[in-house]
């Protein structure tokens, strides 16, 4: 799996202290030996190592069990969990579609295109290109989402009102349901319930807050992941 980009091109983002650091990275990467000294810059690549790694084996289980529908991310930003989706796509061998919806406006540390940077990473990691919806959220879905859903990654959070954040994972939620085919899952990114987690940091409560609304008359249970700082959680369609 390439070390889920970590240490094979498009690199994530290594969060390092000092240049000498840094420059100690680009000697371990150029001698090949599969190791960082640093841990990747999570704000910067919206993700840790745990996450990628669990996004990779659910897809897969996804993937392995021919679950009718295509994959979608909600919120996308320049694309790191994105290209780990196509890549085990095209690893499966899968026609499945990768569609990706998100403003490109929300720049966080980066300058300059969003839309763009993302494109020129899934270029460099060789990847076919995702389909792009650009645009909020309530113009784009559900109108724009794929018939059948296989798989679903919910990610937009932005650190603000906790109930604003509410509103729209719900809105995801009621969006994306009723095309979640019958084993797919759905993957939501910040779930954090310090009981089934234990320490940790609740970076956006309004997910949890959503998700426990939204599942409150429905057969599916949340399930949590560990992710080290950070939390997600997923369900699977009943």
């Amino acid at each position: 799996m390439d070390n889920y980009f970590l240490t094979k091109p498009p690199y994530g983002n290594i969060k390092a202290s000092s240049s000498f650091l840094r420059f100690v990275n680009k000697g371990l990467r150029f001698l090949k030996l599969g190791y960082n000294i640093a841990p990747i810059d999570t704000s910067a690549d919206m993700n840790t190592v745990e996450q990628r790694i669990n996004y990779f084996h659910l897809l897969g289980s996804v993937l392995n069990s021919e679950i009718q529908g295509d994959v979608i991310e909600l919120g996308c930003f320049t694309g790191q969990c994105a290209m780990l989706f196509q890549k085990a796509i095209q690893l499966h061998q899968s026609d499945k579609t990768l569609h990706l919806y998100d403003s490109f406006e929300v720049k966080f540390k980066e300058k300059g295109d969003i839309q763009a940077f993302l494109i020129d990473n899934f270029k460099k990691a060789q990847l076919d290109l995702p389909v792009l919806h650009k645009g909020y959220f309530q113009d784009t879905i559900p109108g724009q989402l794929p018939e059948q859903i296989a798989f679903a990654h919910i990610d937009c959070g932005f650190g603000g009102d906790k109930m604003q954040h509410k509103d729209i994972v719900l809105y995801c939620l009621n969006s994306i349901y009723p095309r979640m085919t019958k084993g797919s899952v759905c993957i939501l990114m910040d779930y954090y319930d310090p009981e089934m987690n234990g320490i940790g940091i609740d970076i956006n409560p309004g997910v949890k807050l959503a998700c426990d609304e939204f599942l409150k008359d429905k057969p599916e249970k949340i399930n949590g992941l560990y992710g080290n700082q950070y939390f997600h959680a997923y369900f699977r369609k009943a």
